[in-house]
């Protein structure tokens, strides 16, 4: 019996050739290796070896899409920007009788899946974000209260730059809100000047309390949950506030400074991607406790990749049950973690207990540490 076979839309770009690696490495697979430009797509099937194809496909096409899912078991999008291709690539997949996997929110998350299964937010942020107050959850009798954030430095794709100011007006989260038994906009303000374990300086942490972090506040039975977007550095910080959505000039001219203040803040630096999350809750033995992770590394891309083929497996392998979900509904924290830190070189991860009472808080335990 022939090996199934895994449709890999955007396979070549910076994070589907880190998740064709992957499942190539595995050798459990078939690989389709699909984009717009075919010279690319056939580059990378030659050096995976005879387990992999290459095929052009336009993701905007109706047709070409159905001829990429068609014979696929599982169909991972890697292909960008999600906020205009939303359900597209998901719905090709269904109609050719494969599951379907998406390093982004294609916006349909509550959308009901039949008897086909897909996991959307299987990246980074969101995706790997929303494991954080699982992962932390785990060892508790009754988690309480959750703060997390993410902050990057490094290229910004004109891609990413695209869904990042398409994600402010499409519903994924509420600027400057927190959970207390439901969504309060307005609570928190912005943060200057706050230090994070195992980042160089300190931040301005922005209030953005995510679709996805609400879904874990609401599943773990969270009296009240909060999430950071982290700058370092202020050109990219800056340029968000003139260009919000419904300013100034065109999405793409928006996009593109994005991406110029990106390169600024980096300019001279050392890249890197971080999330962190700390969690106050009671232990199983009556006290109060604390729980911190952090989760740092070098290359966005990669660590979106790598999410992303585990995704794919855990469907392959029908760990996943029927249904259209987000990654931090299905996926275990504990395995992806376990995953990342046997795969992705280099990658810092620092898991935290303390008593709630003492006030230590994740700076000060890394910190104490001497791990980052």
């Amino acid at each position: 019996m022939a090996a199934p076979l895994v449709g890999i839309l955007g396979a070549y770009g910076a994070v589907g050739s880190v998740a064709a690696r992957r499942l190539a490495a595995e050798g459990r697979c078939r690989l389709r290796l699909g984009g717009r430009a075919l010279e690319p797509a056939r580059r990378l099937a030659a050096e995976l070896g005879p387990s992999a194809e290459a095929q052009a496909v336009d993701a905007r096409d109706g047709q070409s899409l159905a001829a990429f899912a068609e014979g696929c078991r599982v169909v991972l999008n890697c292909a960008g920007p999600a906020y205009l291709l939303l359900d597209r690539v998901r719905q090709a997949a269904f109609t050719a009788g494969a599951d379907y996997v998406d390093v982004m929110d294609d916006g349909t998350a509550s959308a009901p899946g039949g008897p086909r299964t897909a996991v959307l937010s299987a990246g980074l942020v969101p995706g790997l974000s929303g494991l954080l107050p699982g992962l932390l959850a785990a060892t508790m009798a009754r988690p309480l209260r959750f703060t997390g954030g993410y902050a990057g430095l490094g290229a910004l794709t004109h891609t990413g730059a695209v869904d990042y100011l398409l994600s402010l007006d499409r519903g994924f989260g509420v600027p400057m809100g927190l959970w207390r038994g439901r969504t309060v906009p307005g609570a928190l303000r912005t943060d200057e000047g706050v230090r994070v374990p195992g980042l160089p300086r300190p931040v301005t942490a922005v209030p953005f309390l995510t679709a996805e972090v609400v879904e874990r506040a609401e599943a773990l039975g969270l009296e009240e949950a909060r999430w950071y977007n982290a700058f370092d550095g202020s050109f990219l910080y800056d340029a968000l506030n003139r260009v919000r959505i419904g300013d100034g000039p065109g999405l793409d001219a928006r996009a593109a400074e994005l991406v110029r203040a990106g390169a600024l803040d980096a300019a001279g630096r050392t890249p890197y991607h971080a999330l962190w999350g700390s969690l106050d809750g009671v232990g199983h033995e009556g006290a109060e406790v604390r729980r911190t992770v952090l989760v740092r590394g070098a290359d966005g891309a990669e660590l979106t990749g790598e999410v992303g083929a585990f995704a794919v497996s855990e469907v392959g392998d029908g760990r996943v049950p029927a249904g259209v979900h987000r990654a931090a509904e299905v996926l275990s924290p504990r395995r992806v973690v376990d995953r990342l830190r046997a795969v992705v070189g280099g990658l810092v991860v620092a898991e935290r207990d303390a008593d709630a009472a003492s006030g230590a808080d994740l700076v000060d335990e890394a910190e104490e540490e001497g791990a980052l």
